[in-house]
């Protein structure tokens, strides 16, 4: 069963949204938004860091999001929301804008659908996640690319397909990192196709 602390933290991770709506509709330009989360990632860095040296912040961010956190990221790893705003660094700066904009889009709604579905219904095991999980993200990020309707349907499909693989990886890297990275490869090569 799904704990309300980690309701909680998949909700939270829908905020991860506001990266891909400002691309497109505040800062358009890839240059400057790229400028913008190296700012960022800067800030969420220092913040992780200053928690891990700094008992008193350490105290102060665990009494705000402690019930949010996993296990390795109390024990001194970063959090998922530093490796989001890390991450969306090289996503903005090297994929065309509509792949980028999308493998954010995969990474917050496909990571959010599978953990909640997953952890709420899962029964089919694959590793330490869940087929039931899994068919959830694959689903939200069909229906994400089809909304938002910015690369043709077999890029996007075959993007989702991968954010769902790469999402269901038990490797040790954080499903922040692998989901945008492995679907904004897998579109751009797809897109050089069809494009």
């Amino acid at each position: 069963m799904i704990s309300p602390a980690e309701i909680s933290r998949k909700l939270l991770h829908l905020f991860n949204l506001i990266i891909p709506i400002a691309y497109v509709f505040i800062v358009p330009d890839r240059n400057q938004m790229t400028v913008i989360m190296v700012i960022v990632a800067f800030l969420f860095v220092s913040i992780d860091l200053a928690r891990m040296y700094f008992d008193f912040i350490k105290k102060m961010f665990g009494k705000l999001f402690h019930s949010m956190m996993r296990e390795h990221e109390i024990s001194g790893r970063f959090t998922g929301a530093t490796w989001v705003a890390i991450i969306a660094v090289p996503v903005i700066y090297i994929f065309p804008k509509e792949i980028a904009v999308l493998s954010l889009v995969y990474m917050s709604v496909g990571d959010t659908a599978a953990a909640i579905v997953g952890l709420s219904i899962g029964k089919t095991k694959i590793g330490n996640k869940s087929l039931e999980g899994a068919i959830a993200c694959l689903t939200v990020c069909i229906a994400a690319a089809l909304l938002i309707n910015i690369v043709p349907v077999a890029v996007a499909i075959t993007g989702a397909v991968m954010a769902t693989v790469f999402e269901l990886l038990p490797i040790d890297i954080d499903d922040n990192i692998l989901v945008p990275i492995g679907a904004g490869t897998t579109m751009y090569i797809v897109s050089y196709f069809i494009i």
